[in-house]
């Protein structure tokens, strides 16, 4: 199911746009967070707090085990690019997650694009998939 729901947010993130600003996890264009795109791809529900109240919209995403799941499934892709002194906290690795896909991995270089994030997206819907089902690549 988390390549489903990884592929639905890269989805949402291809028709919205990323939200890559700090504060809500919706801008007021309707561009998502990906953590938010995370959480509508996984519950198919994306509740007025991500617009309005981030607090809140974390304790959704961290009530959601498939939404944690898909997050979690990112977080474990990004190695050096994003790293949280608590992985076991799931707001620490909401945050990273976010973190990643707003900013910068070192200062000489660009935060990753639109296209970039869903590519990370699709690539690990694939990898998971590869792992499920060894044979059908």
């Amino acid at each position: 199911m988390i390549p489903k729901h990884l592929r639905r947010a890269a989805m949402l993130i291809e028709q919205n746009g990323l939200h890559t600003a700090e504060g809500d996890f919706v801008a007021p264009d309707g561009a998502l967070d990906i953590c938010a795109a995370l959480h509508q791809g996984a519950t198919g529900e994306l509740p007025e707090a991500f617009h309005t109240d981030p607090d809140a919209a974390i304790d959704l995403i961290t009530a959601s085990p498939m939404a944690m799941a898909a997050i979690r499934a990112v977080y474990d892709t990004l190695g050096y690019e994003a790293t949280s002194p608590d992985e076991e906290d799931p707001e620490a690795v909401i945050d990273s997650v976010s973190r990643w896909a707003m900013s910068a991995p070192f200062p000489d270089m660009p935060p990753p694009t639109r296209t970039e994030v869903i590519g990370r997206l699709v690539r690990t819907a694939d990898a998971l998939d590869q792992k499920a089902d060894p044979l059908a690549a």
